[in-house]
């Protein structure tokens, strides 16, 4: 049977979010508060082998609000589908479990192939930007189940708040239909072509990219400068040159969205018109 090491390490931390002033209609999120909580896990394949057994390596650093009480299970559950961190530790860490145990019972019966069990879990959840109303939260996870390269993802949660109710934001709520939007599919394009140093004329492909037409991407983040687009490594170009990501400045995209996606951004405090207009 598999032997468990469970080690718990904590981080605290604080964050505030600053008062600014606002429509008086709208009522005040006051002060929430996060932790950050570390969590380690070990799966011994062969527990026997104390010291010398191949192992699956799980590690997480969780966000939970701590204050106000009354709004932590909706933000958690936003954040996590889960109403709280260590519920989502608890579902993360069973599942990585079994199929690391599912895919060990596939192994021939003399033991041969346990070298490529050292596998890992790594996640983190970090925050970017946060206001008032608004906040953005950055999840970055890695995998490794053997093979040269561990697998790497990035996803953004841009979510808005309101008085106990947090909700997460998609594209389509600043921009509608974005995808057949031939004005914000060609803005994306030229600035990956600035990404990779081309000029305005010359295809994408003749860059690092697969194809002419890259796809878009539906994981953004909302930044003072701009929109923020990622894409992972080998999404729209070889592994080899990482996680692409660029930045649509507002005054670009801004004529694009609308009006109610203008009206969503203004709780993130961006500047999202020139001093000129």
């Amino acid at each position: 049977m598999t032997t468990i090491h469970r080690n718990a390490l904590w981080c605290v931390f604080s964050l505030a979010l600053l008062g600014s002033a606002g429509c008086a209609s709208v009522p005040r999120i006051e002060n929430p508060r996060y932790t950050r909580q570390h969590y380690t896990y070990s799966v011994l394949l062969v527990p026997e082998k104390l010291g010398k057994s191949p192992q699956l390596e799980v590690a997480m650093s969780l966000l939970r609000m701590e204050y106000p009480e009354d709004q932590a299970e909706a933000f958690h559950d936003v954040l996590y589908g889960q109403a709280s961190p260590d519920a989502y530790r608890e579902f993360v860490f069973n599942e990585q479990r079994k199929n690391y145990r599912a895919r060990a019972g596939e192994l021939p019966a003399d033991g041969s192939g346990t070298a490529s069990f050292n596998w890992r879990y790594e996640e983190r959840f970090s925050i970017v930007q946060v206001h008032e109303l608004g906040i953005v939260i950055e999840r970055d996870l890695e995998t490794y189940s053997g093979g040269a390269n561990p697998a790497r993802i990035t996803r953004y949660y841009n979510i808005e708040i309101e008085v106990n109710e947090y909700r997460l934001l998609t594209l389509e709520d600043l921009f509608g239909d974005f995808q057949e939007n031939q004005k914000y599919r060609d803005i994306v394009y030229e600035e990956l072509r600035r990404y990779n140093e081309l000029d305005s004329a010359q295809p994408l492909s003749r860059g690092i990219y697969f194809n002419n037409q890259p796809e878009l991407t539906f994981n953004f983040f909302i930044a003072d400068d701009g929109l923020g687009l990622h894409w992972d490594p080998a999404q729209i170009a070889p592994r080899s040159h990482g996680s692409i990501q660029i930045v649509l400045p507002w005054d670009i995209v801004r004529p694009l969205m609308l009006d109610s996606g203008i009206r969503i951004l203004a709780k993130y405090e961006l500047e999202l018109f020139n001093n000129e207009e």
